[in-house]
């Protein structure tokens, strides 16, 4: 098995113990590294920039949604 196959793989084991919010936060690490490469490699690719931050944004906004609601949950 292959370097990058066993990380996939343990990527794929992670996710089954991961909680939502715990994915989600992945996700956004994972856009937020796209989106830097390209600010600073693809500085003209201002279209690819902005999908990448409004997509963070949005997942961002999801997480902190979900962590309202679990505080919510917690004080009743």
């Amino acid at each position: 098995m292959t370097q990058g196959n066993q990380q996939q793989g343990q990527q794929q084991q992670q996710g089954q113990q991961q909680s939502p919010a715990q994915m989600l936060t992945r996700a956004l690490s994972e856009i937020r590294r796209v989106q830097n490469l390209l600010e600073l490699n693809y500085p003209n690719q201002a279209d690819a920039i902005k999908m990448q931050r409004e997509a963070g944004d949005l997942i961002w906004q999801i997480i902190q949604s979900m962590q309202q609601q679990q505080q919510q949950q917690g004080q009743q």
